[in-house]
């Protein structure tokens, strides 16, 4: 086959692909009838072999076949657009040209957009590599039909739509005549934005076309349409309305109006969601839905937008009027996580990963760890943990986002319980080669004390103090030089109880155990007797009295309390271990060493970045503060400064002042 035949053959190949895209054009451009899904996917498809056509033809350069498509595109568009220019360019109207020119328009728009879709292998391969070879001429297809409109329809009749649109902005007009305006300016801003020339800027080529109302009127304009548009439960146009919208002005993202339109908005809906939230996974999915929203995908190219949207969660969450402590939600959401097995390996690692990323939202992070600590905790000492996985799992993902020093106590809790299991094994191991029976289930779970655990003073009855003596003999032994201590405030246990006629199984703790075994060595005990032999105060017992006295178990005879015999339940097994053991509160205590604590992190971390710089501005070494410790939580400006100020006062700090606003570190 000669040249002239290849040649023949190539052009006969693609204009049979041309004859059957034309078909899908004609759709989009005359008859106004977008295309469905079927459609889009084959429109596609001989797009991509029209440009893929003749790859293996050495004779045909690789980019001729896009090439023939993109000249055929303009060469539509043209003969399309100068069917438009015709019968617009003779009115003599103002508003005959207004109505005329946005009712070709916004069809032609629209099928733009729908043409941009079906070409996007054109765009993405032909049109990349045009743009790689230098060939700056070449845009991707929406720009393209942007440039032939301007070209064709709007530049020869430029001068009368502008002088139409300011004319008539300078009457009273009503609200259809407004809409049909602002559709104009719209279009010329995205004319203007997809100009081969982009010497001058959108909003200074407004400022220099129009008038000061006509853009002022473009400006108010452009905030009730961006107001509409939050405001619908659609977001099909935002996407589109924004790109073209923040050329002209540039407020959008950098100022405070349409961001607080914004932010109002998502507060308002956030609110709501929270509101019906009735547990841990919907108060997770209220957040959720709005970060990953339609809404939030619309923005997704406008950073400052989408930056809104954290805030208003941030807000939300750390808000003080809250009827629920969000801390305290998310840690019993954890819970029942590893506690139940309602959901899938997968389903529970994805939602690890979203109450992880609203913790980040938190600014006292550090209180989170602090009670998750505490419900780890108790699920490894009540052994409810339905997988150790699981537990390593989310103390990853809680490390790899906040680092190893923010969760440091989580993966030595998970430590602990593995030289528990070694300490329990090694136990059972000791009675086992002394041949010896405790007479019941001796559970030991063995860890380590930190800083907030409580306990009190408590005399074991007899019943359980050969498993005290033989377990500190045993601990003596294996580990010399370190002490233990039974935590009675955490510990529990079951035991089976004999009324009369009923039999139940108590699940209680270590102290309303002691206390009931009084009972099997005399049938009546005084108030002060059962202190004595317990060796405890009345704060620490009287809450445990009153509860066996309200329900009904013990019942006072003169001075003395006694077993009620006739005490029955429907249930066999009865829970009875989260009664409260003491009256006094922790949490004070607890608030106490977690701002000690605080205060330790924050002069640390003032020293390190003193050490580092030497000298620093107060307001430098305010944000260099807040961002070493952002993991941890977010710091107070006041509380930097009272520590600062202490730091200065201690000599060995190293810190002192050199001037009304600037530290030195001497070294």
């Amino acid at each position: 086959m000669n040249r002239r035949e290849r040649r023949l053959d190539y052009n006969e190949g693609l204009s049979d692909l041309w004859d059957k895209e034309i078909n899908f054009l004609d759709q989009i451009f005359y008859k106004r009838i977008p295309f469905n899904c079927n459609d889009l996917i084959k429109f596609y498809d001989y797009v991509y072999y029209h440009c893929s056509s003749f790859v293996q033809n050495p004779s045909v350069p690789c980019q001729d076949p896009g090439s023939h498509l993109y000249e055929n595109l303009i060469s539509y568009l043209n003969t399309r657009l100068q069917e438009i220019a015709a019968e617009i360019e003779n009115i003599t109207e103002d508003d005959q040209l207004i109505i005329k020119y946005v009712e070709y328009w916004k069809p032609y728009q629209k099928a733009c957009e729908e043409l941009d879709r079906g070409c996007r292998y054109l765009n993405q391969n032909w049109v990349k590599r045009e743009h790689f070879e230098g060939h700056k001429h070449i845009h991707e297809v929406y720009r393209m039909a942007m440039i032939r409109w301007k070209e064709l329809v709007f530049s020869p009749i430029d001068r009368a739509l502008v002088t139409a649109i300011t004319l008539i902005l300078s009457q009273t007009s009503g609200e259809y005549m407004k809409s049909l305006l602002y559709k104009v300016l719209q279009s010329i801003v995205e004319l203007y934005a997809s100009d081969e020339k982009q010497a001058v800027t959108v909003p200074n080529k407004l400022n220099n076309v129009f008038t000061e109302e006509a853009v002022g009127f473009y400006h108010s304009e452009t905030l009730a349409e961006f107001r509409k548009i939050i405001s619908s439960d659609t977001y099909c146009d935002l996407k589109h309305f924004l790109k073209y919208a923040c050329l002209a002005m540039p407020e959008i993202k950098q100022g405070v109006q349409f961001k607080g339109v914004l932010k109002r908005h998502l507060a308002l809906q956030l609110q709501k969601a929270i509101s019906k939230a009735l547990g841990g996974k919907d108060y997770v999915n209220a957040f959720m839905s709005l970060r990953h929203s339609p809404l939030e995908r619309a923005m997704r190219d406008h950073k400052e937008l989408v930056a809104v949207i954290d805030q208003v969660c941030s807000n939300s969450i750390n808000s003080m009027n809250q009827k629920r402590d969000p801390i305290e939600v998310l840690n019993i959401h954890c819970n029942e996580l590893m506690t139940n097995n309602h959901y899938s390996a997968k389903a529970v690692i994805e939602e690890f990963k979203r109450i992880v990323e609203l913790v980040e939202f938190l600014n006292e992070k550090d209180k989170f760890f602090n009670q998750y600590w505490k419900y780890l905790r108790i699920r490894q000492i009540n052994e409810t943990s339905t997988s150790d996985q699981n537990e390593s799992t989310m103390i990853s993902l809680l490390t790899k986002k906040f680092g190893y020093v923010a969760t440091f106590s989580l993966s030595n809790q998970l430590a602990e319980l593995d030289r528990s299991r070694v300490v329990k094994d090694q136990f059972k191991n000791y009675l086992d080669c002394r041949d010896m029976k405790l007479g019941f289930d001796f559970r030991l779970t063995c860890f380590e004390t930190r800083g907030g655990d409580d306990n009190f003073k408590l005399i074991l009855p007899t019943e359980l103090q050969q498993a005290e003596k033989e377990f500190y003999s045993f601990y003596s032994q294996c580990y010399k030089g370190r002490k233990i201590e039974l935590n009675f405030e955490i510990s529990t246990g079951e035991m089976i109880c004999h009324l009369g006629q009923s039999t139940h199984i108590l699940q209680v703790t270590t102290l309303q155990m002691a206390l009931l075994l009084l009972f099997n060595h005399r049938e009546k005990f005084t108030t002060d007797e059962i202190m004595d032999v317990l060796g405890t105060n009345m704060e620490t017992l009287e809450p445990v009295l009153n509860f066996w006295k309200e329900i009904g178990f013990l019942v006072s005879s003169d001075l003395s309390l006694e077993v009620n015999m006739n005490f029955t339940k429907r249930k066999r097994r009865l829970n009875f271990n989260k009664v409260p053991t003491k009256t006094r509160k922790i949490e004070d205590k607890e608030d106490g060493e977690l701002k000690l604590r605080r205060a330790n992190q924050m002069d640390a971390a003032v020293v390190r970045i003193m050490k580092k710089h030497k000298t620093l501005e107060h307001s430098q070494l305010v944000g260099h503060v807040i961002e070493e410790l952002k993991n941890l939580f977010t710091p107070k400006i006041g509380f930097i400064k009272e520590r600062i100020e202490a730091l200065i006062n201690k000599d060995m700090a190293g810190i002192e002042r050199s001037g009304l606003t600037t530290y030195k570190y001497a070294s």
